[in-house]
């Protein structure tokens, strides 16, 4: 691969690497924006939902316990329960058909005595078809009876092919003395509306306040925005109507949905503090972010959710935005760096080509260039740097072979004790292979009479004081010592010792 297209290849992944960074570092912070205004939307959204079903359970406890607080009523039944008198009686029926015709809230009212035994039912025409089209209870929480003197939610009833209904009991109390209770079955109308409303939510969001029946299924209180085309067993028999015919007409159909293992309504139902789930499963399958709540007055679970693939469009989409900028830029960087490369690329590859014969031991290679930018400086430094090189090769290769051919024993040592460098002499007076004599810290070799005074003189030298004749004995390969005479100089900055060694010896020798 030549200089250029080294060039390109570097300038274009420079680029697209800062690219990269930072399209990742504003898709991250993107990213983390989008989500945090979900979470703090979803959780607005769920705290509205807990205020307003406040306020409808509250209307619903005023309007039971405004029928309870009705004097006539609470004296007829006591003269009932005393007499047995059909006229009393009739005066409650009275009083509860007054109630219910003046509330759409009322699907009946029922007046039952302490035992729990049913003595009177009113029921409004809206209750009366929802029992003529009713199949079967699919379920009811326990009636239970009412202590003191509040209201009291006594649970859900779901039917088939109507609305589920909500029941709430308040105690008929004369003269401090319980004689029975009055039950309220409402509609959830008021509930269809506050979860009907999704605005906010998007295109998939749903607001469900959802319980347990009494077989600890999880249900709706209302219909489901997403109910249709999930439930198909529960839209047998309901005629031949698209969707929003049957939005408009059969969505009761709907109501009181089960959600199976519904995740986010599990959650809500668990009693926990409010908080924000995602990566769960709804009961459509589809994955969610949730923002849950519980009820503990009805042990009922407030959702607000999103689909978390609708929750991710706007993600998606600075996604796709700044791929299709990164790749617009990195075109550019393609092309731009493709015009620098040969630019550039010529007197670069003169420098690389006057590198390589360098390299290969033509030291006397040049480039040559005289240019006016960088470019030419780096030239003309680099022709500076051969040239000084060059010398130096000379010179070291003048030393290696005085080094050589010296017949004196020279060496480069260092004050831990080991050789770092011999000449030929050194093998050839003392008979040890070279490797032997590096590997082996000196002092093993020196005589055992002289190993003090030479640690004394490595000492001193490893002060910076050098040595001039030195003289100990160092044993040879065959066994033998050989008196050396000694001159050393220290290298303070580096811990190296530069020494020249001659051996004694005899009078009368030719030897040099």
């Amino acid at each position: 691969m030549d200089i250029r297209t080294k060039l390109v290849f570097a300038q274009v992944s420079v680029a697209l690497v800062s690219m990269l960074a930072l399209g990742f570092a504003m898709f991250g912070r993107v990213e983390v924006a989008l989500y945090d205004s979900t979470r703090d939307h979803l959780e607005g959204l769920a705290e509205f939902k807990v205020e307003s079903l406040e306020q409808v359970l509250g209307g619903w406890h005023d309007r039971i316990s405004l029928v309870a607080s009705r004097t006539q009523l609470r004296l007829s039944l006591d003269g009932f329960i005393r007499t047995g008198s059909p006229v009393e009686l009739e005066r409650m029926e009275r009083i509860l058909d007054d109630a219910v015709s003046a509330s759409p809230l009322f699907r009946a009212l029922t007046v039952r005595d302490v035992d729990g035994n049913v003595l009177l039912e009113v029921t409004s025409p809206e209750g009366l078809a929802e029992e003529a089209a009713t199949a079967t209870v699919r379920g009811s929480a326990e009636i239970t009876k009412t202590g003191g003197a509040q209201t009291r939610y006594e649970g859900v009833t779901f039917r088939v092919g109507s609305p589920p209904t909500v029941t709430f009991s308040a105690p008929l109390i004369l003269d401090g003395v319980t004689l029975g209770y009055v039950y309220g079955i409402m509609a959830t109308d008021e509930i269809v509306s506050l979860t009907g409303n999704t605005q906010g939510l998007g295109e998939t969001g749903e607001a469900m306040v959802v319980v347990r029946d009494a077989n600890g299924g999880l249900r709706t209180l209302h219909r489901v925005r997403n109910a249709l085309g999930f439930d198909e067993e529960r839209l047998e028999g309901t005629g031949d109507f698209n969707d929003d015919e049957l939005a408009e007409q059969d969505a009761e159909v709907f109501a009181g949905l089960e959600l199976g293992t519904d995740g986010p309504a599990l959650r809500s139902l668990a009693g926990e503090e409010p908080q924000l789930v995602e990566g769960l499963l709804d009961y459509r399958g589809q994955i969610v972010m949730a923002a849950t709540r519980f009820f503990p007055e009805t042990n009922w679970g407030i959702v607000v959710k999103v689909d978390r693939t609708e929750q991710r469009m706007p993600t998606e989409a600075v996604r796709s935005e700044s791929l299709l900028l990164a790749v617009t830029l990195a075109a550019f960087a393609i092309l731009f760096g493709t015009l620098l490369g040969y630019r550039f690329a010529q007197p670069i590859h003169i420098l690389a080509e006057t590198a390589g014969k360098i390299g290969s031991g033509q030291l006397d290679a040049r480039s040559g260039l005289d240019l006016e930018d960088e470019v030419g400086l780096l030239a003309r430094t680099f022709d500076q740097m051969a040239g000084a090189l060059e010398e130096q090769v000379a010179l070291l290769s003048e030393f290696r072979r005085f080094f050589d051919v010296s017949l004196d024993m020279m060496c480069i040592a260092s004050v831990d004790g080991y050789f770092k460098k011999v000449n030929p002499a050194f093998v050839r007076e003392l008979g040890w292979p070279e490797d032997e004599l590096l590997r082996r810290p000196f002092i093993e070799m020196v005589h055992p009479d002289d190993v003090a005074s030479t640690i004394a003189e490595v000492e001193k030298l490893a002060g910076g004081s050098p040595t001039i004749r030195f003289e100990n004995r160092y044993l040879c390969l065959d066994g033998s010592f050989k008196t050396l005479h000694w001159n050393a100089f220290p290298e303070e900055e580096s811990g190296r010792l530069y020494a020249i060694a001659r051996v004694r010896r005899p009078k009368g020798s030719d030897a040099f």
